[in-house]
């Protein structure tokens, strides 16, 4: 399902935040987060991700994380054991289709704590190194092979706030400030035009609903809360609003979410609803606070 309830978040940074330690009574330990991007959509480009940390050539980390568990959720910090000054760090990270054991994409990054800075590690995962196969010293960056290991010289310091500006599937520096169009359909997105003739249908738990969609530009992939709200002027009735959390699709140069189930008879007989305009409004938020509004008005079939 695309739309998830409140209580449960595009492609995305991981951070793998290694806390600091003390030798010798002297603090020479450095903090190390791998931030991970991707221009994939998780939940559908790929589903699963296997990811395993080694400091000095040691596993301390090694885990598969899933979307259909929830514990795939980007972007996101794990914090980890401590790393010694010098001490070097390696990262390997396999993302994997539902079902499917071949990984679809595939990328390793290293570099070395160094100084007792606070450093950030750019790691991508990228749909351009998806038929690409490197040797077992490199790794796929934009579609090339290249040395996984950065030079903790070249790495900026680590700042918290980090995760306000990582970019992921659908929201870019180049997709322009938040927007909505608003659409309808269950399995995929379509027009909608203002004051179309909408079919509803009974719902599994009782109600009736009519099946809306939206397109998105501007908006992280995951972990965005949808807010829906009716009101039928001619009856002047307010339906209680509709919120959840949702995960976006990637669909060209815009995201989609479909299949969002509103109930249109919600505190109200469907009978007095037969035949009557319903305005509609959405509001999408993403995690970082930014949102975009988008309201249509469709007449409920007789």
């Amino acid at each position: 399902m695309i739309v998830r309830p409140t209580s449960l978040s595009c492609v995305v940074w991981l951070g793998l935040v290694l806390a600091g330690c003390s030798h010798d009574n002297e603090d020479t330990s450095t903090d190390v987060v791998v931030g991970l991007t991707t221009d994939m959509a998780v939940g559908f480009d790929f589903y699963e991700l296997e990811r395993t940390l080694k400091v000095n050539g040691v596993v301390t980390q090694s885990e598969l994380v899933s979307y259909g568990a929830g514990n795939l959720r980007l972007p996101m910090e794990l914090p980890t054991q401590a790393a010694e000054d010098g001490a070097t760090i390696e990262l390997s990270l396999a993302a994997l289709r539902i079902g499917e054991h071949v990984p679809l994409v595939t990328r390793t990054a290293a570099t070395r704590a160094r100084d007792g800075r606070s450093l950030l590690l750019p790691v991508s995962l990228e749909a351009a190194c998806a038929s690409v196969s490197c040797a077992a010293n490199a790794t796929c960056v934009s579609g090339a092979c290249v040395d996984p290991f950065l030079d903790p010289s070249s790495l900026p310091a680590y700042d918290p706030t980090w995760i306000e500006s990582a970019e992921d599937a659908c929201k870019t520096a180049s997709s322009g400030a938040p927007a909505l169009v608003v659409g309808k359909g269950q399995m995929a997105f379509a027009s909608l035009a203002e004051g179309e003739v909408v079919d509803i249908e009974p719902g599994p738990q009782g109600g009736h609903h009519v099946w809306l969609a939206l397109q998105v530009t501007g908006l992280r992939q995951m972990g965005s809360t949808l807010k829906v709200n009716g009101f039928y002027p001619d009856l002047d009735f307010k339906l209680s609003p509709f919120s959840s959390q949702v995960t976006l699709r990637k669909a060209g140069d815009h995201c989609e979410l479909y299949g969002i189930r509103f109930q249109v008879d919600r505190g109200i007989a469907v009978d007095a609803v037969r035949g009557q305009p319903l305005d509609v409004t959405f509001t999408l938020t993403d995690p970082t606070g930014d949102a975009a509004t988008a309201a249509t008005k469709v007449v409920i079939a007789p």
